[in-house]
């Protein structure tokens, strides 16, 4: 992919992606793996590695899918390119909202905003889990994840419990063999 697609795909995410960082998964996910650009497994790396580090998923997934498709420069691209469309948004709206969002309209589209950031969360996440769950050592890794942060564990502590969960679920070369 050449560095000025990457930077247009990352912008339009970047313009379009209301609804915090799940939403702008979703978002790379259609744009990046149902396009075939990416696949299933290194995008999921991405959201993985993104969700250990410290700061916004969507960031680090960004930067991690720009790195796998074009290197340290492809990094700084889709980082950039992700990052500029919401600054340059907030630089603008935020003297509005402080002047206006006492008025009723504006409290009640944001109240609208919540439910419809839930929906693409669990939409992205059911693409991603029919996807990514493809055995019940996969099911019961994301059961017990699940479990673990209803309640409420860190993330990062979900992440990798969850990898090392697949690992010791993981068939050995044995039992591999016989399948």
């Amino acid at each position: 992919m050449r560095l000025r697609t990457l930077a247009l795909k990352f912008l339009k995410i970047g313009a379009t992606g209301f609804g915090g960082p799940m939403a702008l998964i979703g978002m790379m996910h259609r744009d990046l793996v149902e396009t075939g650009e990416v696949s299933e497994e290194t995008f999921s790396e991405g959201v993985a590695l993104g969700q250990m580090l410290p700061g916004p998923v969507a960031l680090g997934c960004a930067t991690y899918l720009g790195y796998k498709l074009r290197g340290a420069l492809g990094a700084t691209v889709s980082a950039g390119a992700l990052l500029l469309p919401p600054f340059a948004l907030m630089l603008v709206l935020s003297p509005l909202y402080l002047h206006y969002g006492t008025v009723p309209q504006v409290g009640g589209f944001f109240k609208g905003v919540g439910p419809a950031v839930i929906a693409i969360i669990i939409a992205t996440g059911w693409r991603m889990g029919r996807k990514s769950i493809t055995s019940y050592r996969g099911a019961i890794v994301a059961a017990a994840v699940l479990v673990a942060a209803l309640l409420k564990l860190h993330p990062a502590i979900l992440v990798i419990g969850g990898g090392l969960l697949g690992m010791l679920l993981a068939p050995t070369p044995r039992q591999e063999a016989s399948s």
